[in-house]
């Protein structure tokens, strides 16, 4: 009985720490899903057994892949940290299964979120305008972390708590597609959707603040999904568009780096690492050179070209550096997981679920952020998908 209570209060307790944390602390974050899965050992113990999910099987597929290129790889594998890039993946099982455990939970946990959500873009607004990191001061960070906002003399990234105003910005596109999908289909209860709609008011502006291009484009795409789901109230969420259209087009800075998105010249930098992972797959056609290896091996490629160029991660488009990694088969289980994804949601978005409709805004969203940057490697954004994901799977008791 009291393994049964355990399970009870570490569930939600975790759940609820997970989604807060998600847009402010990587270490809350974690420590919230640790608390949730401790939860669910204690479930466990009393006799509770997981239900299956519709990304089981691509997801595990997904995993055996990445650790079979790295079996295979020629350089052999990489650190245990790089070669477990997928683990933010079990974020989803433990939100869909903890949420299997408190049903009634699902939308609270928007809200969690959204808090967090609203307390990391103030902080990325004041950072904005002053370039302060509130971390750093707080004596939690070392060294302080800034940069100049691209484009905007005298102004910076914002960057909340996160050390990228890129992460950040991704993360927080996903969480404002979600809690957008639930805001326009009422699962937002009355008495907090005036606190909802101020965090993704504020949500929306540090968005624009952190002149992540593949952000605003994201979060449009997002937009467009809840909008395309035909319902009577999406048309605030039209509103909030030609108001954030306007913001693009009255903020000279901000219309400028928007421009930029589609200036060849201006991405030279892209195309040379296209170009060099091009040269990575050619040369590792089937089985890759191994899951998170790219940022051991591209160095060669890119000093026969250019020895000072700077960037020497991944090749900012995620299905580059998939094939480039793992080869086909890597490429065709990521292709296999997006399309059980959508699938699944395309159901229960017909049905009227909102938060599997702020759930297809979030994977839309990251699937075009995912053309210029390698989120897939990015834990703190891929928690924020993934606990999206758990949420917009979760059965509901809706009683």
């Amino acid at each position: 009985m009291r393994v049964k209570q355990a399970a009870g209060l570490l569930v939600p307790l975790g759940l609820f720490a997970h989604a807060f944390f998600c847009p402010i602390s990587i270490a809350g974050t974690q420590i919230g899903l640790g608390i949730a899965a401790a939860g669910l050992v204690c479930a466990a113990a009393s006799g509770w057994r997981p239900r299956r999910t519709p990304l089981d099987v691509p997801l595990l597929a997904f995993v055996a892949v990445a650790l079979l290129s790295d079996a295979l790889s020629p350089f052999g594998p990489p650190t245990a940290a790089f070669a477990t890039l997928w683990r933010s993946a079990l974020g989803f099982w433990v939100v869909f299964h903890g949420l299997s455990l408190a049903p009634r939970q699902a939308p609270r946990l928007v809200l969690f979120a959204a808090a967090g959500l609203f307390l990391s873009s103030a902080v990325g607004l004041v950072q904005y305008r002053t370039g302060v990191d509130l971390v750093h001061l707080l004596g939690l960070r070392e060294q302080p972390a800034w940069v100049e906002a691209p484009g905007a003399q005298g102004r910076y990234g914002a960057m909340g708590f996160f050390t990228s105003r890129l992460t950040f910005g991704h993360n927080a596109t996903l969480l404002l597609a979600l809690l957008g999908g639930a805001l326009a289909t009422g699962e937002v209860p009355v008495r907090l959707r005036g606190p909802a709609l101020v965090a993704a008011t504020v949500a929306f502006a540090a968005i624009l603040a952190t002149f992540d291009r593949a952000a605003w484009l994201g979060l449009a795409a997002g937009a467009l999904v809840v909008v395309a789901a035909g319902r009577r109230s999406s048309r605030a969420l039209f509103a909030g568009l030609l108001i954030g259209a306007a913001a693009v087009a009255l903020l000279p800075q901000v219309r400028a780096r928007f421009a930029s998105s589609f200036d060849l010249r201006g991405n030279a930098d892209r195309v040379f690492v296209w170009s060099r992972a091009a040269e990575i797959i050619r040369d590792h056609p089937l089985v890759g050179i191994g899951f998170g290896n790219y940022p051991r091996v591209c160095g060669a490629y890119y000093d026969r070209v250019d020895p000072a160029f700077p960037m020497r991660t991944w090749a900012h488009n995620t299905e580059l550096s998939l094939l480039a990694e793992t080869g086909p088969l890597g490429l065709l289980a990521l292709l296999w997981l997006v399309i059980a994804t959508a699938a699944a949601l395309l159901p229960r978005v017909r049905a009227g679920d909102g938060l599997a409709l702020g759930g297809a805004a979030a994977a839309t969203a990251l699937a075009v952020i995912a053309q210029a940057h390698d989120v897939l490697y990015d834990t703190k954004v891929m928690y924020a998908l993934w606990l999206a994901l758990g949420v917009a799977f979760a059965e509901r008791d809706r009683a």
